[in-house]
């Protein structure tokens, strides 16, 4: 019932105030409400002024955490700890049962992330299956919570439960805000299901020899520690050709010796991304190009061009070069040759376009 009524008050207020400003009325609200449903008046003034001091606190605390793990325990926590005043023992009880409940209920978001991860990932992308799943563990989420709030509050005043009757009026708060819930919920559920999926990085290199072996160098992509990525150990190839990790004087690079059409593609997964600004700024930059002295590619605005050293042992070969990154959230970087590029002999400069786009 309650968070029937909290997604109720939410949507009136939260979304037409901004989101610090809803959690704010959320909890002053909900003060009150708690109040008149578990007490008399005197609990219900009390409780109501409690919700007045526990919204602006919550609502700052969650200005700082709002992207961050630690807000679900915290805001839970505090506002626990606020109406359990003034008594010591209901003030620890009910932050730790709050901060449990969050922290708690936070993990079986996660889990219900990794599991509608796994499925996008493993062929089941577009089945009417992962909606569901992924709504059962959201209302999973906020029901382990509940419960533990409400087994604090029960060890605290003994107000888990009461035989008071509800006025009509909030039965019909109670009976749209659960609706609006499922409704709410099921949102981001779709959006989850629809985008979500592993993080990654990829290379594609296509070549066309002739019918004389030749061996071209092309760069590799190195980690944040100068390391090759580990899809250069077995690239996928198509043609007659093989592949090699080496050392030249501008840098580590993937030698490619075989003649006629030749396609290479290396891709690498790098589990699941999170979802803050930092993280994605930080996945983005967080490879190089080997042959390359350009190191920042994450904060690209638009048209970006980069150049690469090449190496081809004879005159004639066509290339074409590209390179992605995926943060699994919507966000890509891709550089690549806008043309069939021909090579000459020997070191040359290859100039990559690109830029970051956004898909749905």
């Amino acid at each position: 019932m309650g968070i029937g009524l909290l997604m109720l008050i939410l949507l009136i207020f939260g979304l037409s105030a901004g989101i610090i400003p809803g959690l704010i009325l959320v909890f002053v609200i909900y003060g009150a409400y708690v109040g008149y449903v578990f007490g008399g008046q005197r609990s219900s003034s009390r409780l109501a002024k409690m919700g007045v001091i526990a919204g602006p606190f919550c609502g700052i605390v969650a200005s700082f955490y709002l992207d961050s793990v630690v807000s679900y325990p915290v805001i839970v926590a505090i506002a626990g700890l606020i109406f359990g005043l003034p008594r010591i023992k209901n003030m620890v009880t009910l932050s730790v049962s709050g901060a449990s409940g969050g922290a708690m209920g936070y993990g079986m978001y996660v889990l219900g992330e990794n599991i509608i991860y796994l499925l996008n990932n493993s062929g089941m992308r577009g089945s009417l299956l992962i909606p569901f799943i992924a709504l059962f563990f959201f209302l999973l989420a906020i029901g382990i919570a509940g419960a533990s709030i409400a087994t604090g509050m029960y060890f605290a005043q003994g107000t888990a439960y009461t035989r008071r009757e509800i006025p009509r009026f909030l039965k019909i708060a109670r009976n749209t805000g659960v609706a609006l819930t499922v409704l709410v919920l099921f949102y981001p559920s779709i959006i989850l299901v629809s985008i979500a999926h592993y993080a990654s990085t990829s290379e594609s290199v296509h070549i066309e020899a002739g019918n004389e072996k030749t061996i071209l160098y092309v760069p590799v992509l190195l980690d944040e520690n100068g390391e090759v990525l580990e899809m250069f150990e077995k690239p996928a190839i198509t043609g007659n050709a093989t592949t090699a990790i080496i050392d030249t004087d501008y840098g580590k690079a993937l030698e490619i010796s075989g003649s006629g059409v030749i396609g290479i593609n290396m891709r690498q997964t790098h589990g699941i991304p999170e979802k803050t600004q930092e993280a994605t700024e930080k996945f983005m930059n967080g490879f190089t190009i080997s042959t390359s002295d350009s190191t920042h590619y994450g904060d690209i605005k638009g048209s970006q061009t980069v150049d690469i050293w090449v190496y081809s042992e004879y005159d004639g070969p066509g290339l074409r070069f590209s390179v992605s990154r995926d943060n699994g959230w919507g966000a890509v970087l891709s550089l690549y040759t806008e043309e069939h590029r021909r090579l000459t002999e020997g070191w040359q400069v290859v100039r990559l376009s690109g830029g970051t786009i956004m898909y749905d």
